[in-house]
């Protein structure tokens, strides 16, 4: 009979430790704050193409859009902001999906979306190794970069 006191003892001593790890955490985690720059507004860009039939698997083939615009101007107005509040511009996420035929996109080995600035190419998103599987849509990573010089111009050149 005397274990059950002992045991009671136990489970009270645990509640409060419990308790007190939870409180702490808790804590914790409303003491942290994020270092990076708060997200001002999204940048989204539809872009469409048409791939031709019997590509080369072999070969790596480039689709190229020049001029396209950023609406940068646009996106300012539309969330009360000045192109000086804009401080980095990074990629988030990008996607690749057919539009027209249910293909699957497991036919690309790798895709890469760049930035083209004279000579200069700056990746911005990718997707390394694509799955066999991959079905109609792909999801591109985006990279650590600030594309701010050239996001904040009224046009972009995009590669693809």
């Amino acid at each position: 009979m005397s274990t059950i006191p002992y045991l009671l003892h136990r489970l009270g001593i645990m509640r409060k430790a419990l308790f007190t790890i939870v409180l702490a955490t808790l804590f914790i985690h409303l003491q942290c704050k994020k270092d990076g720059p708060v997200t001002l507004f999204d940048m989204t860009y539809v872009l469409q193409f048409d791939l031709p039939a019997a590509l080369n698997t072999v070969q790596t083939h480039f689709v190229e859009f020049p001029k396209v615009p950023t609406r940068i101007e646009d996106l300012l107005a539309e969330n009360q902001r000045m192109p000086e509040d804009v401080g980095v511009i990074e990629p988030y996420v990008g996607t690749l999906e057919t539009v027209l035929f249910p293909e699957n996109l497991s036919f690309f080995r790798e895709i890469f979306v760049e930035f083209l600035d004279g000579s200069q190419r700056y990746e911005c998103f990718y997707t390394p190794n694509v799955p066999f599987n991959a079905g109609q849509q792909l999801t591109l990573v985006g990279t650590i970069s600030d594309f701010r010089p050239i996001l904040i111009d009224s046009a972009m050149h995009l590669r693809i």
